[in-house]
């Protein structure tokens, strides 16, 4: 959001004019523009899954030990658990891959590495490179968690997209300078002096005086000679100056619409855009934040506590249901029917607004209403008749 709104503020709202020198900086239109949607695209989410809850069962039950603490708060010495998944999802979704290695209990996030591939036994990784540091030692696929997204081509994508669009752009940063520039005429009478000092003196007045003319701040003046006469022409700025402005914000619009499709975003939740949010919320994190979660839960499952801890319902599961900003007001009635049917006991009830669970033994229980019975017994006839 907050890249969307800066660049937003870049265009002056009464001329609708865009201060490109201010914008490009040291990129070009080529890169600048594709850039910046991709990673709004990254920190959006990587925001979001760094808020998610990696929850740990042992033998079923959900306990906070060792291992929740290493997920959830401090997965190394140098970087709190939020810092730390934001690198790992930015590394994942910009590349396409992440590498988590471990090392004396901590879990690190690569910023390079090469991985040796085989058809029949486990991958090699090598070169692995951690905060300029570059491990001498390898790791094979079993020790290490490789995360990979299925949508290897979409960066190639949205780059062929890029090249085309760049173009659209700077053909109308082109005609925008163009139209909006200062134009005069310059009339030379026919009996000019061909002299070489009057020939000098006329390649100075159009080389340096006209230069300094037209990028004077406030008032100047040119000296004429030998019968030179200038005229200003019409300028086009409050007409075709503002059209191509539209342009180009249109264009580059369209870019952050088509990377946010590729990301499986809706493109009015990255430019902040407030109309049908709900929704779009909603498929943000069904479309593209749960499957990233599930790549990341999976790869630990199998990896991290492997299968006989995870047959034994030992594992872990990253909770999603927390990225969205709960209103109260709006899941009142719903929690009220999942705590009447025995689906959330009052600790659950304050966990899913956000609350410390009071612990206790009779919060702890679920709870039913009486007017519930098995369905067996109503089948059987044992039931209470209706009056």
């Amino acid at each position: 959001m907050v890249i969307w709104d800066w660049f937003k503020d870049q265009f002056d709202n009464e001329t609708n004019t865009l201060e490109l020198d201010v914008v490009l900086s040291s990129l070009s239109a080529e890169t600048f523009y594709m850039e910046l949607a991709v990673q709004a695209c990254i920190n959006l989410i990587a925001n979001a899954v760094s808020r998610a809850e990696f929850l740990t069962y042992e033998k079923g039950k959900n306990v906070k030990r060792d291992n929740y603490y290493l997920f959830n708060v401090e997965p190394n010495p140098n970087k709190s658990a939020s810092k730390f998944w934001r690198d790992v999802v930015g590394k994942l979704v910009r590349k396409n891959e992440a590498l988590i290695v471990q090392q004396k209990g901590c879990f690190y996030a690569a910023d390079s590495f090469s991985c040796k591939r085989f058809a029949f036994k486990e991958y090699i990784y090598d070169n692995i490179v951690i905060d300029n540091y570059e491990l001498k030692n390898t790791y094979n696929e079993s020790q290490v968690l490789h995360l990979e997204l299925h949508d290897a081509k979409i960066k190639k994508v949205i780059d062929k997209l890029n090249q085309s669009y760049a173009k659209l752009i700077t053909a109308s940063q082109d005609n925008y300078k163009k139209n909006n520039s200062r134009k005069i005429s310059v009339e030379i009478p026919t009996n000019y002096p061909e002299t070489e000092e009057a020939q000098q003196k006329l390649k100075d007045l159009f080389t340096n005086k006209f230069k300094d003319f037209f990028d004077a701040d406030g008032g100047a003046v040119i000296p004429l000679y030998n019968g030179i006469e200038i005229e200003e022409l019409e300028s086009n700025i409050g007409i075709k100056g503002a059209t191509e402005n539209k342009e180009i914000r249109s264009f580059i619009e369209d870019i952050f619409d088509f990377v946010a499709m590729g990301f499986q975003i809706s493109p009015k939740l990255l430019k902040g855009e407030v109309q049908d949010t709900q929704e779009a919320v909603n498929n943000f994190l069904t479309f593209c934040v749960n499957p990233i979660a599930e790549t990341i839960e999976d790869e630990t499952n199998r990896k991290y506590y492997g299968k006989k801890y995870y047959l034994n319902n030992t594992y872990l599961r990253v909770d999603t249901s927390n990225i969205k900003a709960v209103d109260i007001t709006k899941i009142a009635e719903s929690l009220d029917v999942l705590t009447r049917i025995g689906g959330y006991s009052i600790d659950d009830t304050l966990k899913k607004l956000g609350k410390e669970p009071l612990n206790t033994e009779w919060s702890k229980v679920h709870w039913m209403t009486k007017n519930y019975e098995p369905a067996k017994t109503r089948y059987e006839g044992g039931g209470e008749d209706e009056t």
